[in-house]
């Protein structure tokens, strides 16, 4: 498999294991586990569950599973494949990651009858580290798209635009604000909100390759970027009204240095100075 290809699959069923990872801890079904963590009910990967909560908890593991593989195989393939350095250290560090994140992972089902204040910490910092190593995989692919010299202006464009075309769908989506915030409303909501961040990622460092000048575009780019990450994490336990109003704070100011940068592009982009690659 070409190596660009490679890091998009990993890069894709990273975020498909977070998505799955949101819908086991909303429907409970980690509880499933008890006390009896790794074995569980006793499945294996799903094929025999005990019930429908088996079967998620399982499905699971085992999507987290073939993601793992596919970090592997993609620090791999960057460090023998003669990639930049910034590529390889990127797949270097989800690498690095992947083993502390599967730690929190059985954290999260086993401090379930600890204190529960103790319990909150150790699910944000789950879902924060999946989170960094997302961002990892997707900046190493924005990276690795970048030397290959695929990246443009129309791109960035493109990726800024159909991130503030999600903004809105994510904010009709805000915990309890117009609709029940269920498994499927979760399911979109932050399935949107990282394709938001990738496609941020994208205006942010390919700007830095196409355009000396696009300082304004990257800091725009990479902020929007944080706060989105900062929103799915906040929404995983801000509820009634104060937590709305965070919520929507944030993907006002996302939405605006989003609009900013696109603006920026747009007005000053139309002559790039493609910056040298940053291979050894």
């Amino acid at each position: 498999m070409d190596f660009r290809r490679l890091l998009v699959v990993t890069t894709l069923s990273t975020a498909v294991t977070a998505l799955v990872g949101v819908l086991t801890a909303t429907s409970g079904a980690g509880l499933t586990c008890q006390a009896r963590w790794p074995l569980c009910d006793g499945a294996v990967f799903g094929l025999f569950p005990a019930n429908f909560m088996s079967f998620i908890e399982w499905s699971h593991r085992l999507v987290a599973m073939i993601t793992g593989f596919l970090i592997i195989g993609a620090a791999i393939a960057a460090w023998r494949g003669g990639h930049s350095r910034r590529v390889r250290f990127a797949t270097l560090g989800a690498l690095l990651l992947t083993p502390i994140q599967i730690v929190f992972g059985a954290f999260t089902v086993l401090v379930r009858e600890l204190v529960f204040g103790y319990s909150i910490v150790v699910l944000t910092l789950h879902f924060t580290l999946a989170s960094l190593i997302l961002g990892l995989l997707v900046a190493a692919t924005v990276w690795a798209y970048a030397d290959a010299g695929t990246a443009s202006i129309e791109h960035i464009q493109r990726a800024g635009a159909g991130a503030l075309l999600a903004f809105p769908v994510m904010v009709a989506l805000t915990p309890r604000l117009f609709v029940a915030f269920g498994e499927v409303a979760q399911f979109v909501y932050y399935g949107l909100g990282f394709a938001v961040f990738a496609a941020l990622c994208v205006v942010a460092l390919w700007s830095r390759e196409l355009a000396l000048d696009a300082r304004p575009v990257f800091g725009a780019g990479l902020v929007a970027a944080a706060l989105v990450i900062a929103q799915l994490v906040i929404t995983r336990r801000a509820f009634g009204s104060e937590g709305q109003l965070i919520i929507l704070g944030i993907s006002f100011v996302a939405f605006a240095l989003t609009l900013a940068a696109v603006r920026w592009v747009r007005t000053h982009g139309t002559t790039p100075t493609t910056r040298p690659s940053a291979s050894d």
